[in-house]
């Protein structure tokens, strides 16, 4: 087991419409870390915002924030770039040892900061969130998240069931993910291609107070489709396989037609004509918007395209 020295700590907090809830969430953050500082299990810290291209007052609560405190700073995105792409930004800005990425709503509990530090002073570079009980999340979320993380794990993709975007890495681990030059980043699955020696901090996922959730269905449906085709090609392997059987089943019709070509049977309707035509082209449209999803991935890594822009940066 390796000890460390107290580290410099960044925390990186993006936020997309939080106006409201990040007064509060900022208290709370202010306090934790307060107290790791007074226990001396981390040396000083900084608390990084992320703007993320927010339309409402979001800009202007945090401006508020870092004229009150000296310990915050500001990373304002041209656009809204996505929460992966605001983690990113996050990370490429931190000055800490270590950092931890933590959502704005603070579902997931800071208090659990102190034991993150503590695992990362015994020894580990990369220590994990992973919820054990998600019961304040809706019924839906909560059955599709279980059966996103046993496709991955079906398909190949290196994930930790129930794992989001809490983590903390240390300074060697974040020049490694800044050094990375793909686009499509799904970083549940990316930080274990880089590190696979990690400890696991566990807890109760709490309800938002304030505010709603922007991490509506159509973002959470390009979020797990990205997690997909980021990480496997599982899929394609699959619509081979798919399209090797409809050949074999295709013969197999071919040699039913003759045999009953040869023996004069007359087959009337027109169903068993059309009903194989509607799945067939079903299932081909299918496999070309599966290898479009692939192709479209290969698109924009091609066009290498920044992950983030900074628009402005605001520090003490």
């Amino acid at each position: 087991m390796i000890d460390k020295k107290p580290p410099f700590f960044s925390l990186i907090v993006p936020a997309y419409n939080e106006q409201e809830v990040l007064p509060v969430s900022h208290k709370r953050l202010s306090r934790i870390l307060g107290i790791c500082q007074s226990d001396k299990l981390i040396s000083g810290y900084e608390i990084v915002y992320v703007d993320d291209g927010s339309k409402d007052g979001t800009l202007t609560v945090l401006r508020k924030i870092f004229a009150e405190d000296d310990h915050v700073r500001i990373i304002e995105l041209r656009r809204n770039f996505g929460l992966q792409g605001a983690l990113s930004a996050g990370l490429s800005c931190a000055k800490g040892d270590v950092a931890v990425t933590i959502d704005a709503d603070l579902q997931d509990p800071p208090e659990k900061i102190p034991e993150m530090v503590q695992r990362y002073l015994e020894g580990f570079d990369l220590v994990l969130g992973v919820r054990i009980d998600r019961s304040t999340d809706t019924p839906f979320k909560r059955i599709t998240a279980q059966m996103y993380y046993k496709l991955l794990k079906c398909l190949g993709v290196n994930v930790v069931e129930q794992h989001g975007d809490f983590r903390l890495m240390a300074r060697p681990l974040i020049d490694e993910y800044n050094n990375l030059h793909e686009r499509n980043r799904f970083m549940r699955a990316l930080i274990l291609e880089l590190d696979d020696h990690y400890a696991v901090v566990t807890y109760k996922r709490e309800a938002r107070t304030l505010g709603e959730s922007k991490f509506n269905f159509s973002k959470m449906l390009s979020f797990s489709i990205d997690g997909v085709v980021s990480f496997t090609y599982a899929p394609l392997r699959f619509v081979s396989i798919l399209g090797l059987l409809m050949c074999l089943l295709a013969l197999a019709g071919i040699g039913w037609i003759i045999y009953c070509k040869i023996w004069g049977i007359v087959i009337p309707g027109w169903t068993s004509t059309v009903l194989p035509i509607f799945i067939f082209s079903g299932i081909q449209t299918l496999i070309l918007g599966l290898v479009g999803e692939y192709i479209g991935r290969l698109y924009t890594e091609a066009k290498q395209r920044p992950l983030f822009s900074i628009r402005h940066e605001e520090r003490h």
